[in-house]
Order: structure tokens, then C-alpha cells, then sequence
């Protein structure tokens, strides 16, 4: 079959759609995490997903239903925490996924969950996204791309620095918690794109190729979109050729970006 063969097909095209806007918007939350600091947040947001599978199939519900809620409200949390506590919200990032990986752990003794069933979490693909979901990532999409959008300065500024933001005026808590929650939810969609193992390929790589060239956020952010639509439609059309899996593919296209961009440039600047 041709690609235009493929793309006749509704889960193909469902599944193009989700790559486009996934890898357009989501990387922009990776420019986040990698200018903040926040790589222990990732891990801690997917064991709190696994926490959440655990008690949605405890409770009867579809596992990712309880993931997607038991991460909103952790990336809620990770901020007021991180106040109350005094305390880098990298570390109470820790302090969350010590604590949802063990409480996972108790349910599936306890309350006899089968394990095996909420790992099977930790994997994704394309092809399986719905239309309801298609239109959840349209418009998490959107709201990630429009926050950016209209609190560029805001954002720009807490990202360069809090104390600074702070001094002229800027509500530093609500604009980083809400980084945090739109982080969250970044993370329990790329888990149902790619598997909770590889959304660094479609969230941080990308942004990561983009620090490494821009000068300056705007910059940033532009290429950063770019590169994760590059990553995540050119992942999602090698594997339609090659008859390989879509996340493996999409995180690999990301680490060759990555490797190339990086080599190039210290060749430049050497």
C-alpha cells in the first residue's frame, strides 16, 4: 500500500492527526521541562499513572480513565506542595513517585489488581487512538498552544527567572502550576500515543533539539514545534513502511534529530 493508500483508511487518519497536533504542541512543554529543570517530574507523573491504573481496575474502570485523573491531580498538586514544603518541586517530584509506585504496589497485593494489566499501560500507539481521543488531543492542542501564545511574556519570564517575575508583578505560582498541570496532561496523552516508556521522544527530545539552536524562548518554541511534528509525523510514516511499531519509531526519529543536531553544531562551533 502507498502512503495516500493508507491515508483513505480512518485509523490511519485518525492516527496522522494525533501525530500532527501531538507533535506540534506537546514540545513546547518540553522547552518547560528542560529550562526548569523538571525531568523528575516526568517520572513521577508517569508512577502516579501507574497508581491510577491500579485503582481504576480496582474500581471497575478503564485503567488509562484512572491514570489520566491520578496524574492531573498529582501535576496539581506538585506545585502547593513544592510551597508548602520549601522545597524544589524536583524533589517533591520524588517524594511522588516513591509514594504512588508504593501505594500501586499495596493495591495490587491488597486488593489482588492484576499487575500485568496496569503495566500494559506503559505501552501506546497511534493506531489505537479513537475519535474521542483525537478530539481530547485537538484540544489539549490548542490550550497548550494558546497559553503560550497569550502569556508569552509571563511565561518568558518565569522561565528566565521566578524572583525576577515575581518583582514586576507576575503571578509566578499560577503560571508555573499551570505549566505543571498542562505538563501532566501532556504526559497521560503521550502515554496513550506512545507508551509511558518513550514520551520522551514526542515531549522532551524535541524541545531539547531546539534549546540546542535557538537563541532566545520565541525561537525556542518555534523550533521546537517543528522538530516534534518532524519527529512525530516522519516516526509515524517510517513505521507505516517498515511494518515496525509507531512509538519506537517516533522516540528514534527524535534521538537521531537530537545525535545529528547536536554532532552538527559542535562541528560549527569547534
Amino acid at each position: 500500500m502507498s502512503f495516500m493508500d493508507y491515508m483513505q483508511i480512518p485509523l490511519f487518519q485518525r492516527a496522522m492527526i494525533a501525530a500532527v497536533v501531538t507533535g506540534a504542541t506537546l514540545p513546547l512543554l518540553g522547552v518547560v521541562i528542560a529550562t526548569l529543570n523538571l525531568t523528575v517530574i516526568r517520572f513521577a507523573l508517569m508512577h502516579a499513572g501507574l497508581l491510577g491504573a491500579a485503582i481504576g481496575l480496582s474500581l471497575g474502570i478503564p485503567p488509562l480513565t484512572g491514570a489520566l485523573a491520578t496524574i492531573g491531580i498529582s501535576s496539581l498538586l506538585l506545585g502547593p506542595w513544592s510551597d508548602r514544603m520549601k522545597v524544589d518541586t524536583g524533589l517533591t517530584g520524588a517524594f511522588f513517585m516513591t509514594g504512588t509506585m508504593a501505594v500501586a504496589f499495596l493495591l495490587f497485593y491488597k486488593a489482588g489488581v492484576p499487575a500485568m494489566e496496569a503495566f500494559a499501560l506503559f505501552t501506546g500507539s497511534l493506531l489505537t487512538v479513537t475519535s474521542r481521543e483525537v478530539w481530547f488531543v485537538a484540544a489539549l492542542g490548542a490550550v497548550v498552544a494558546g497559553c503560550f501564545t497569550l502569556f508569552y511574556r509571563e511565561v518568558q519570564l518565569v522561565l528566565y527567572n521566578q524572583e525576577l517575575a515575581e518583582s514586576l508583578g507576575v503571578p509566578v505560582g499560577i503560571i508555573r502550576n499551570s505549566l505543571l498541570l498542562l505538563t501532566g496532561l501532556a504526559i497521560g496523552l503521550a502515554i496513550r500515543v506512545v507508551g509511558a516508556l518513550l514520551i520522551d521522544g514526542l515531549i522532551l527530545l524535541p524541545g531539547l533539539s531546539a534549546l540546542s539552536l535557538a537563541r532566545d524562548l520565541r525561537s525556542a518554541l518555534l523550533l521546537s514545534s517543528l522538530f516534534g511534528i518532524g519527529s512525530a509525523v516522519g516516526g509515524f510514516t517510517l513505521s507505516l513502511f517498515f511494518d515496525v511499531p509507531t512509538g519506537p519509531t517516533i522516540t528514534l526519529v527524535g534521538v537521531v534529530l537530537l545525535a545529528v543536531i547536536t554532532v552538527v553544531k559542535g562541528r560549527l562551533d569547534g
